[in-house]
């Protein structure tokens, strides 16, 4: 890397963070980005450490950090304040230190692991797959030069306001933020991060509702309508998709009205892409096969089509899927 440009090192990790580069087993950066991390690191600009990755994990009391996290969604517990802190308790893990609320960053390593083993009992009892726990433990990378009671801190909720900003037609917020503004400018971005969790919030709410989720033939189609924001359907795509509520052999196809275009954002299994699944593939040539446009990756991908062709476009879709992993051979079946 050029010695001028290794201060801006710490913001290209957050940008490979927000890109979801680090969704692996490890939960941590590979490949070119272990050479930016390592420069970061040399320089004194970045810290990193295995840990448990709960949102606000060094400033939140423990409760709230567990409640507010949603990468992965812990169902019964993401979004639930009482519901998490009556979890720790179960566990004997405190919660307050005199009048202190603990954060996990004040949890010794033995309190830690009794929280992770917690959640595997927990996600067990539920009968939930017990990769979700997987996912919190990995690589946590945080910024030296930033206070550890803001959401700078850790790369990852940095990342996560950014994303707030840019998805609430605000990106000018995040992009001041991200070249150093701070005071008002980073104010007003957390102001944004805030409305934006409580929205993404009343959308989980809505999932919930019967006739809101279809399952089809090989994909599960959720139906955000005029409800969830169109800007917002790919973070609830993800959210969703990592929650174990799904089947882990369908696609989730999420779709959200934006005028007289439909919003679709797509989200696969690990099973499905090792089976041969290519949404990416799938969504850029459905796309403009259908008046649009789509692309992405093998395991998340995003397309924007006329609304009056959704129909077609989802049994496409469904029919597409289905051929695409009978074939097992990662490449899409063209029927024109």
């Amino acid at each position: 890397m050029n010695p001028a440009n290794i201060e801006y090192s710490p913001i290209a990790v957050v940008g490979a963070l927000g890109d979801l580069q680090d969704k692996n087993t490890q939960r941590r950066l590979h490949g070119l980005n272990e050479y930016i991390v390592a420069e970061a690191v040399e320089n004194k600009l970045l810290e990193v450490k295995d840990d448990i990755i709960l949102y606000g994990r060094t400033f939140r009391p423990l409760h709230v950090s567990l409640a507010m996290t949603t990468s992965p969604y812990i169902p019964g517990i993401s979004g639930n304040e009482q519901a998490a802190y009556s979890f720790l308790t179960s566990l004997g893990i405190g919660v307050k230190e005199g009048e202190q609320w603990r954060t996990l960053a004040d949890l010794s390593e033995e309190e830690k692991k009794k929280l992770y083993n917690g959640l595997i009992e927990y996600l067990v009892s539920k009968n939930l797959p017990t990769t979700i726990a997987n996912e919190l433990i990995g690589k946590t990378y945080d910024l030296v030069k930033e206070s550890v009671w803001t959401y700078l801190s850790d790369a990852r909720e940095f990342a996560t306001l950014l994303n707030a900003c840019g998805k609430s037609g605000k990106a000018w917020a995040g992009i001041l933020v991200a070249m150093g503004a701070r005071s008002e400018a980073l104010e007003e971005a957390q102001r944004i991060l805030e409305e934006y969790r409580l929205s993404v919030a009343r959308a989980m709410d809505y999932v919930s509702q019967p006739g809101v989720l279809e399952e089809l033939s090989h994909i599960v189609v959720l139906k955000g309508g005029d409800v969830i924001d169109y800007r917002q359907v790919s973070s609830v795509a993800s959210i969703l998709s990592s929650s174990g509520l799904l089947p882990p052999d369908k696609p989730l196809i999420a779709l959200a009205n934006a005028g007289k275009t439909v919003k679709i954002s797509a989200r696969a299994s690990k099973q499905l892409v090792d089976r041969g699944l290519n949404l990416g593939a799938i969504l850029s040539r459905l796309g403009a096969q259908f008046g649009g446009k789509g692309g992405g990756h093998n395991i998340a991908a995003g397309a924007e089509i006329p609304y009056d062709h959704m129909i077609k476009f989802l049994a496409e879709l469904d029919k597409t899927v289905g051929e695409n992993v009978a074939s097992s051979k990662g490449e899409v079946t063209h029927n024109d």
